[in-house]
């Protein structure tokens, strides 16, 4: 049996099988995914040497993500401590921003991260803190990520909270890249019960929930009826209160943890097509609610270096490479676009 075919056996799916998907269209939303995605980048100069401080964010830090933020971008504060995490409110879109690291070292976070399920007890429940009800039966989330959510928590609510009263009109957006993306989902759900009524937006986040505790977190944040108006084309910005996912055709990290273990991506997803930056508007597709069959069609060009030796697939410079492009050089500090050639 070929490699490949050995593969696509693990994950109980065909080679055959294919998926529908539209390409994006819409230069609001376009826009949104690509200034979004910077504050991901402005969060990966947390604990370097060029920093991230309280204050407005384009005089924070020397990174380039925090150089080009909007002038009215202000940071709030720095969490730096086993989530690290920027939180900061901009005005020109009124919004609070939590937007999380990502994974300092690619082989550290796939090495160090446990793919153990645990039954899923909401922060926001065990605190007392939650305005709604978890309405689900048979959840279970990634032991790893909730650990390191529930550190977050413990130091951001209040700072939220304080934040939320002070700018009322103020939505509140969550998002990371990678291992961020990870704690972004799950950050955006538990704010959620606390009734911060929260937009999710996450880059190259590997897969965080059951498929019971998909269904309902699609559920709650509308995933059915946005994914219906953005393919009407009826969406022209990212609607507040849901889920949105960014994948790339080379990053294997949403793949993991496998469906086959058990494992399932929530939300909208916005795959790009383009290996390489800059990746423009039509290369951009709306694939929609999560299939397994993107396992598939990620990983099967991998398939054979995988199975052979996943931790020298995982260490492949190529691999790595792909995971960072996302409209920009978005896992590392970088002080020019010189990185992006």
């Amino acid at each position: 049996m070929k490699l490949t075919t050995l593969f696509y056996s693990i994950l109980g799916l065909t080679a055959s099988f294919t998926q529908a998907s539209t390409i994006l269209n819409d230069e609001g939303v376009y826009n949104n995914l690509t200034k979004y995605v910077q504050h991901a980048a402005a969060a990966a100069c947390i604990d370097t040497s060029k920093g991230v401080k309280v204050g407005y964010l384009n005089s924070s830090c020397a990174g380039q993500a925090c150089i080009n933020a909007d002038a009215d971008e202000y940071v709030v504060n720095v969490v730096d401590s086993l989530s690290n995490a920027i939180i900061m409110t901009d005005a020109s879109e009124a919004q609070i921003v939590v937007a999380f690291q990502g994974s300092r070292s690619f082989v550290d976070w796939m090495i160090d991260f446990t793919f153990v399920p645990v039954d899923y007890e909401p922060y926001a429940v065990k605190n007392n803190l939650a305005t709604k009800a978890l309405d689900v039966n048979g959840a279970s989330v990634h032991l790893g990520f909730k650990t390191a959510t529930d550190n977050f928590l413990k130091n951001a609510v209040d700072v939220l909270k304080g934040l939320k009263a002070e700018h009322p009109d103020y939505s509140v957006l969550v998002t990371g890249h990678s291992l961020g993306g990870a704690l972004a989902s799950l950050t955006g759900v538990e704010l959620y019960l606390m009734g911060f009524e929260p937009t999710v937006v996450t880059y190259a986040a590997p897969k965080v929930f059951n498929k019971d505790m998909v269904e309902w977190v699609d559920q709650v944040f509308n995933t059915d009826q946005y994914l219906s108006d953005l393919e009407a084309g009826n969406v022209h910005q990212i609607p507040k209160g849901t889920f949105s996912r960014v994948t790339h055709t080379k990053d294997i990290v949403p793949c993991v943890p496998l469906a086959a273990m058990g494992y399932y991506h929530a939300g909208v997803d916005y795959y790009i097509t383009k290996e390489d930056l800059p990746q423009a508007i039509s290369d951009v597709e709306i694939r929609g609610k999560f299939s397994s069959v993107y396992d598939v069609t990620t990983l099967g060009s991998y398939a054979g270096s995988v199975l052979k030796d996943p931790i020298g697939a995982l260490k492949d410079s190529t691999v790595k490479w792909f995971h960072r492009n996302y409209f920009t050089v978005v896992s590392e500090c970088h002080l020019s676009d010189k990185a992006n050639n």
